[in-house]
């Protein structure tokens, strides 16, 4: 087996090893992938693990519409992602795919969700609750 050796800020270890062990040891085969950190992947991968859980949005739409996810997450995408969702395309709708979101337009698709929900009288909590606060925040300042 090969050995690696590598270096990380402050020399403090890369991953949780014995967690990943333990994790591995459940199953007959695993791969295990190592990949650069990259901050706005992470934030979007925690973004749309959001949008999908059981309490998410579209999860919560789905049951309150007595639709399929997949027809709850396009309900969303068209009344709250219009800009970013909806394109013609030689006289044709589509509906893009989220994936192809930047994390800043995914927020602002996600801050149209809130009040959507809020608006047909079916309210979501967001994952933090000084969401709103902390996004207020932000633009003051980036009006500065």
């Amino acid at each position: 087996m090969p050995k690696f050796r590598g270096r990380t800020i402050d020399n403090q270890p890369a991953a949780n090893w014995p967690a990943i062990h333990r994790a591995c040891a459940k199953h007959d085969q695993f791969i295990v992938e190592v990949r650069a950190y990259d901050e706005a992947k992470e934030i979007s991968l925690q973004q749309m693990r959001w949008l999908h859980c059981k309490n998410g949005p579209i999860t919560i739409l789905s049951e309150y519409m007595g639709v399929s996810k997949l027809i709850a997450e396009l309900i969303l995408k068209r009344k709250c992602g219009e800009e970013f969702f909806v394109h013609k395309i030689d006289g044709e709708t589509v509906i893009a795919s989220k994936t192809m979101l930047s994390v800043k337009d995914t927020t602002v698709w996600i801050d149209n969700i809130f009040d959507f929900m809020d608006a047909i009288g079916c309210p979501v909590q967001p994952p933090d609750p000084s969401w709103r606060q902390n996004q207020d925040n932000e633009r003051r300042r980036n009006d500065e």
